[in-house]
């Protein structure tokens, strides 16, 4: 079996390089990083759409500095979701050391993920409207904005979009780290992006899947969850590209899954999430004694929550009431899209500080679902392997493994 680098099989290390996001925390990662940390929310009331008819008016909303709207009018973009994406990848990159003419010269993709995309399908919308049907981006199949990002990004060779409803930003990454592993990618710019419309909120109103308070994960009084906005990306390499900047963490292990088992809501069992962190951690190749974190999918609905606990408690036995866990979603919302790929980021920068953000709104845990929660204040463990889950609509699931490298590279953690 292969160790975490893949190097057992001969398969090239993938590094983490950069790191890019925009969330309702702040306008990059170490603002999303600091307010994890420090327990704060990002929770408000919605500003962007009307509130009438909706479970709950409270979300992890985006309000726009000056300085994005200023970017949002240099470059043109007449959408949040472009915005958000942009923004995330150029802090992402500059992270990482890459100017776009470096990239020129390299084999890059690009893999993107998102929901429904309901805020382009608007856009069009409202171009049909205008235009009478001439000329009109349909973003039938969402191409448009990834083709647009590797145009911005001078990406020559793949752009892909991946639509796997909540695990869509996890399955991305995955895709971009098997793209370096197996297909001769030197770069792969990978994350999610997603934004917040009222159709979604109505939707998961009927469906009385939002919360009318706030998220609690893996609590007795869960009752639901609370959507956010935002993009997570990362920045992979080839360890042969590493510079001398430090890198993150090894993209280890990677799981894809769809168990079908219902068009919204979870196998109760959790086959499908057992099947999905078996094969990441069998990628990684590491076993079930070896994972030091795990970020949780942690949505904060009875089902997703009960699933995610019995699939961890399946996988890992006994170690499952050792292991320490979190939920940023209370913190930030659900994301959908971009959810993994934001959960992806704080995962990575846990191996990199050592240190495990709480979770909030948990007053104290659901003693029927006896996991380690961290939950209080944020707690420093010692972690070389860290697991990230995400589950979503339609029975699509995904897991990460990240793994820590390089820890001499970074002081004072």
């Amino acid at each position: 079996m292969a160790d975490a680098s893949g190097r057992g099989l001969s398969l090239p290390r993938v590094l983490v390089a950069g790191l890019g996001s925009v969330s309702a925390l702040g306008e990059d990662t170490a603002q999303l990083w600091d307010g994890l940390l420090a327990g704060r929310t990002g929770i408000k009331p919605v500003a962007n759409f009307r509130q009438e008819h909706l479970r709950n008016v409270l979300a992890g909303e985006i309000r726009l500095s000056a300085a994005q709207r200023e970017y949002a009018e240099r470059y043109r973009l007449d959408s949040r979701i472009a915005l958000f994406a942009r923004l995330a990848m150029d802090e992402a990159l500059k992270d990482a050391g890459w100017t776009r003419a470096y990239l020129q010269k390299k084999k890059v993709g690009l893999v993107l993920g998102t929901s429904l995309g309901m805020s382009l399908v608007e856009k069009s919308i409202d171009q049909l409207d205008e235009c009478g049907g001439e000329q009109v981006d349909t973003y039938d199949d969402f191409a448009g904005l990834v083709e647009e990002l590797a145009d911005a990004y001078r990406v020559s060779s793949e752009a892909l979009i991946v639509t796997t409803a909540c695990a869509a930003g996890t399955n991305a990454i995955g895709i971009a780290k098997d793209m370096i592993r197996h297909e001769g990618y030197e770069v792969v710019l990978c994350g999610g992006v997603d934004t917040l419309d009222r159709m979604k909120y109505l939707g998961h109103s009927a469906l009385n899947t939002l919360t009318p308070t706030l998220i609690r994960p893996f609590t007795p009084e869960r009752d639901g969850t609370l959507f956010g906005e935002g993009a997570g990306i990362l920045v992979l390499e080839r360890e042969s590209l590493a510079q001398e900047l430090p890198t993150y963490a090894a993209c280890a292990g990677t799981g894809y899954s769809c168990d079908a088992h219902h068009i919204t809501g979870p196998d109760p069992s959790g086959a499908g999430a057992v099947k999905v962190m078996g094969q990441a951690l069998e990628d990684a190749g590491i076993q079930a004694e070896d994972v030091d974190h795990i970020n949780l999918h942690g949505s904060g609905t009875p089902l997703n929550d009960g699933m995610e606990y019995a699939a961890i408690r399946e996988l890992f036995g006994p170690a499952a009431a050792r292991i320490p866990v979190t939920s940023i979603k209370p913190a930030i919302g659900h994301v959908m899209g971009a959810a993994g790929a934001l959960e992806a980021v704080a995962t990575v920068l846990s191996l990199r500080d050592q240190k495990i953000p709480p979770t909030l709104n948990v007053a104290a845990p659901d003693p029927e679902l006896p996991l380690n929660l961290v939950c209080g204040e944020a707690r420093v463990a010692a972690l070389e392997h860290a697991l990230s889950n995400s589950f979503g609509f339609g029975g699509c699931n995904g897991a990460l493994v990240f793994s820590r490298v390089n820890a001499d590279q970074w002081t004072d953690p």
